[in-house]
């Protein structure tokens, strides 16, 4: 799959949950940032096959930002969908409705500044040269998360 078909994959569930035109190019990074890392530590395999690089404001599928940057900052068009026909399989499909629930309402910035504290961007940023993010590298990132996660429920639970 190509990260393009997730971004629009998002755009049409804003659209279908009357969301509103909220997601910005930038937004969208993060949302597929977050949608592959998390895709990767739960079912080891990649979302889609793009490469996520570090720029200097977080994770950037570039494929995805060069198609949406006529936008600006504004929001992304939901014009975007008119050649859009959803065939993602009901799994995938229901882990990105997850996924959206989970990022969609935290703002740009919010998410741009916690993805700049994330080992992986951290480990590949570079003011001087644009550098990919490897996926190991990410998986490894949102397993970690997970383990915390597990952590800080079992401790929750008095466990």
């Amino acid at each position: 799959m190509k990260a393009i078909d997730v971004a629009r994959h998002f755009l049409f569930l804003a659209r279908s949950f009357d969301a509103g035109d909220t997601i910005s190019n930038l937004k969208m990074q993060k949302m597929l940032y977050y949608a592959q890392g998390w895709h990767l530590a739960l079912t080891s395999k990649e979302l889609f096959d793009d490469e996520i690089e570090a720029w200097q404001y977080g994770p950037v599928v570039k494929s995805v930002y060069d198609e949406f940057r006529k936008y600006g900052k504004n929001s992304i068009d939901f014009s975007e969908l008119d050649s859009y026909k959803q065939s993602l399989s009901d799994e995938t499909a229901e882990f990105l409705a997850f996924i959206f629930d989970e990022t969609s309402r935290i703002p740009a910035p919010v998410l741009v500044k916690r993805t700049h504290q994330h080992k992986p961007y951290i480990d590949n940023y570079s003011e001087i040269k644009t550098n990919i993010i490897p996926k190991n590298e990410i998986k490894a990132f949102f397993n970690e998360q997970i383990l915390q996660r597990s952590d800080e429920v079992r401790k929750g639970l008095g466990l």
